[in-house]
């Protein structure tokens, strides 16, 4: 019995320290048929220690009273000791004593304590010791007690009783019977002590038997817990089954497994769980598919973007490696888009966007891929065709963006398309280099007249320039990183004084073998690839360093910057201009920005509302390169500019030509009505700028007027004769006669 239940609660304890021993968190359904388990066995073990010791107790219990019942016969089994010995009574007491197996042995004592004969043991009287002097005190003085006998037991052998009675007889005298007085019944009664019967019973084999029957009850008890406990175990398995099959489906959910099944559950609480993970899988399903669809597809046409085709472009010239046929790569841009965007608003150009998108869509196959690539860019994978086919796919393009008409406000727009081509075969193929061709070759289609389709054609010249690109990629990215770049201040001053009003800052680049190189060689490949809006605000950081490093209250300095279309472009430049002018305590009223004319006469409504923003801040502006490309005197009237620069290109040889003598006085004389100050660039010579001060322009920048500098410099400049008239007293000369 201990061994079966040590073993059960050693598996409980294993079963308990399994997990953690592998380290790994705690089964809650073993953990639940553990404690089932534990908890029958425990019960179990306290049931059968009641009914072992329970049963112990009570037979104790019961050996006394039975042994207490056997005093009732004292009086007949001392009869030998008083009545007449004959065989007769010896063979009767004999037959008594076998009858009762608990009789282990009857033993007669003379008044003196020493054995006369015993019935029950088979050693006869010489088995039998003579009473020790204490018993046989003992045994005397119980004689006329109200218990006439001795009886005790052994402590380690509690299965045996020893009875004592001492035996003797009451008479009373015969003189004694005529004057009896029942008062005095004790004084007139003598007693004689006739001898010792002595009773050993031994219940060992009661006991035994009954034992027995107690370990049979407890096997049968123990059967029937062990029986509960597999049973409990299965049932309790079964009906936390539900749970357990919760577990992998779980486990594969965490991983991301969102078309898991779950087995449906009997139990309310589990099926209503069960319902809640369904529910929670299905909505992280339809959340992933969701952002999936973010982050394939362009949210405004629904077409896949830019990192979802470079993967189909990937896996593209994979299998044109493998299979080696031919695809087309083609990179599409649209024709005067910006003119539509700018003249009818964004969301007038986000409907013409998705307008093409499904246009394009409708003109190449099913298993071709069109992608929107930014901005009115778009760029379309053309598989399994020739250079034939693939022409006769973007003359098809061609024709249907010449046939499609948007209208918008009750006007009507055609949109045409410039198509740069690349065809994918051979081995060296990667998709930058083939992004690269196509958009090289949608550049010769814009320059060659647009509307039109131009292959890439791979030469020496182009592989020049394709390397050329890279590296200026590669040198300015590190000179953004790194603060490669550097200022220079070029005057500007006022041609009737000569005095310098501000400075232009110009940038440069320094060269790894320490030669300055000029913006125009560097900034067309910045602004190719989009580096530009970081070049215009890594311009507007460091300006403001320069003033707070070089201003003083003497030179009252004001520096006019110049930022590209990118930078407008940017949310956040009237913000970061604001910030940085307050980190260098800059007033943005000594700040100048110069806009380029085709900006500011197209510009869209979020470039307008940064320039309002800057001039709110108290920023000036200044229209640079005016008379080039878009010279309208009438948008000239509506614009809001502080200065208005004149293109170089009008005043170079302005001595010698007459009609830029005239654009120029035009220009001054309407700006001077305008409000505006008039600032004639390229400024070589005296001559010109004496020239200039009579054609009404206010001031000078060029290498006559002073050379672009490390640091910002008053430079003041000789005074035109023009100039030095103005200056004469107004008093009037009289002529000499």
């Amino acid at each position: 019995m201990r061994t079966a239940l040590a073993a059960a609660i050693s598996w409980v304890v294993q079963l308990f320290t399994r997990d953690r021993k592998k380290g790994r968190k705690r089964l809650l359904v073993h953990e639940i048929l553990s404690i089932q388990v534990l908890s029958a066995g425990l019960i179990g073990a306290l049931a059968i220690a009641s009914l072992y010791w329970g049963g112990q107790w009570v037979l104790q219990d019961n050996y006394g009273r039975w042994a207490l019942q056997w005093t009732d016969e004292l009086n007949e089994l001392g009869s030998p000791l008083y009545l007449a010995s004959s065989g007769e009574d010896l063979f009767q007491l004999e037959s008594f004593v076998s009858r009762y197996p608990e009789i282990d042995r009857v033993a007669y004592f003379d008044s003196t304590g020493v054995a006369m004969f015993s019935v029950g043991t088979e050693d006869g009287i010489e088995s039998v010791a003579n009473l020790s002097k204490s018993a046989l005190q003992d045994a005397i003085a119980v004689v006329g007690s109200d218990q006439p006998y001795l009886m005790s037991t052994g402590i380690l052998d509690p299965q045996r009783f020893k009875i004592l009675a001492p035996v003797w007889k009451e008479s009373i005298p015969e003189e004694a019977l005529f004057d009896f007085d029942p008062t005095a019944v004790e004084q007139n009664t003598k007693t004689k002590l006739l001898g010792f019967v002595s009773i050993n019973l031994d219940f060992v084999l009661f006991h035994d038997r009954l034992l027995a029957n107690i370990k049979g009850a407890i096997f049968v008890l123990l059967a029937l817990l062990i029986a509960f406990a597999f049973y409990g175990r299965r049932a309790l398995r079964n009906a936390l089954s539900s749970i357990s099959n919760l577990q992998k489906p779980i486990e594969e959910l965490a991983k991301g497994n969102l078309s898991v099944k779950f087995e449906p559950a009997e139990h309310h609480e589990i099926a209503e769980i069960v319902k809640a993970l369904e529910t929670t899988a299905s909505a992280l399903s339809d959340r992933d598919a969701e952002l999936l669809k973010l982050a394939n597809h362009d949210s405004l046409t629904g077409l896949f973007n830019r990192r979802r085709f470079l993967e189909e472009l990937r896996h593209e010239i994979k299998s044109v490696k493998q299979t080696r046929h031919e695809s087309a790569l083609f990179f599409i841009d649209l024709d005067q888009f910006k003119y539509i965007n700018d003249a009818c608003g964004h969301p007038a150009g986000d409907r013409l966007i998705r307008k093409v998108a499904d246009e394009l869509l409708r003109s190449v196959g099913p298993e071709d891929t069109v992608a929107r690539f930014g901005g009115d860019e778009f760029i379309i994978l053309v598989r399994r065709t020739d250079l034939a086919g693939a022409q006769a796919v973007a003359e098809t393009i061609l024709t249907n963006m010449r046939q499609m008409a948007h209208i918008e406000d009750e006007r009507v727009f055609h949109v045409h398309c410039s198509i740069g081509m690349t065809m994918l075969s051979g081995d060296d193929l990667h998709h930058d280099d083939l992004i690269n061709q196509a958009d090289i070759a949608c550049r010769e289609a814009k320059s060659g007249g647009r509307n039109r389709l131009h292959v890439f054609k791979q030469s020496a010249d182009a592989e020049q320039q394709a390397s050329a690109d890279l590296g200026w990629m590669n040198r300015l990215r590190k000179a953004v990183d790194n603060d490669g770049f550097e200022l220079r201040f070029q005057p500007i001053n006022c041609i009737n004084t000569g005095k310098t009003m501000h400075h232009e800052v110009l940038i440069r680049l320094r060269n790894d073998d320490g030669k300055i190189v000029l913006p125009d060689a560097f900034l067309p490949s910045a602004v190719r690839f989009g580096l530009m809006s970081e070049i215009d605000f890594w311009v507007i950081r460091n300006v403001a360093r320069a003033w707070a490093r070089e201003s003083t209250s003497d030179n009252h300095l004001r520096l006019a910057i110049n930022l590209s279309a990118n930078a407008f472009e940017n949310d956040n430049l009237a913000t970061y201009i604001e910030e940085t002018f307050k980190t260098y305590d800059v007033p943005p009223s000594s700040i100048i920005i110069e806009l380029t004319e085709s900006l500011a006469i197209r510009r869209p409504l979020h470039v307008d509302q940064q320039i309002t923003a800057l001039r709110a801040l108290g920023c000036q502006f200044a229209l640079d390169d005016f008379g080039t490309g878009y010279s309208s005197f009438s948008y000239l009237q509506k614009l809001h500019f502080d200065f208005i620069k004149i293109d170089g290109a009008f005043v170079r040889d302005l001595p010698d030509n007459p009609v830029d003598q005239k654009m120029i006085k035009l220009i001054a004389e309407i700006g001077r009505e305008a409000g505006m100050k008039t600032v004639a660039e390229y400024v070589r010579n005296a001559e010109t700028i004496e020239l200039l001060a009579e054609l009404g322009v206010d001031l000078a920048q060029g290498f006559y007027v002073g050379r672009p500098a490390k640091r910002p410099k008053d430079t003041p400049t000789p005074i035109s004769l023009t100039a030095r008239r103005k200056k004469l007293t107004r008093r009037e000369l009289s002529p000499i006669r």
